[in-house]
């Protein structure tokens, strides 16, 4: 007789040869775990409810796919830093008015990271932001807020250029800049 835990396990190898999902993958997607397919080797035993969620996900793309093996997955490219700021397509951004890229994903940043990037409390955060000396939040949820990234990054580099000279004309000079006599 066949356990409970022997046919799981048996269930998920066989979707496994059959898609040929690598295992992380199957883990994230099912739970949200990539280390789920090792913690099971490694003896593991997976709650009830976990296994119903594993079942359920193994169900589901079966469904979806009719059985179907899944395509294998492209590698993402990978793109020097030099080549981040060119565009692929070949003048494709020319024909749009302003050359902005309409397809860019909208970053947020979280009060936590600011306040650690810029070595500040986040009460001092939300008091510039009172004070209308920081761009406002965006409300995510109830009680969640972020900054839309590049508002972030143009406020430091606005602060910078203040705080050097450059915004009101006069450059300041650099104390640790050797005189010539």
């Amino acid at each position: 007789m066949e356990t409970l835990e022997r046919h799981f396990n048996a269930r998920i190898a066989a979707f496994l040869d059959r898609t040929g999902m690598p295992p992380t993958t199957f883990g994230m997607r099912a739970v949200g775990d990539p280390n789920l397919m090792r913690q099971i080797a490694a003896g593991r035993s997976p709650s009830l409810r976990m296994a119903d969620r594993v079942l359920a996900f193994i169900d589901g793309y079966d469904a979806d796919s009719d059985g179907a093996r899944a395509p294998p997955r492209r590698q993402r490219r990978r793109w020097s830093k030099a080549a981040a700021g060119r565009t692929r397509g070949g003048g494709a951004m020319a024909d749009r008015p302003g050359g902005k890229r309409t397809d860019e994903p909208i970053r947020f940043i979280r009060a936590s990271e600011i306040a650690a990037r810029l070595g500040v409390a986040r009460p001092t955060i939300y008091g510039w932001v009172e004070a209308g000396r920081f761009p406002p939040p965006i409300h995510l949820g109830p009680r969640v807020v972020g900054w839309i990234r590049s508002e972030f990054d143009a406020w430091v580099h606005n602060r910078i250029d203040e705080t050097r000279g450059g915004a009101q004309g006069g450059a300041r000079p650099n104390p640790n800049r050797e005189r010539t006599e």
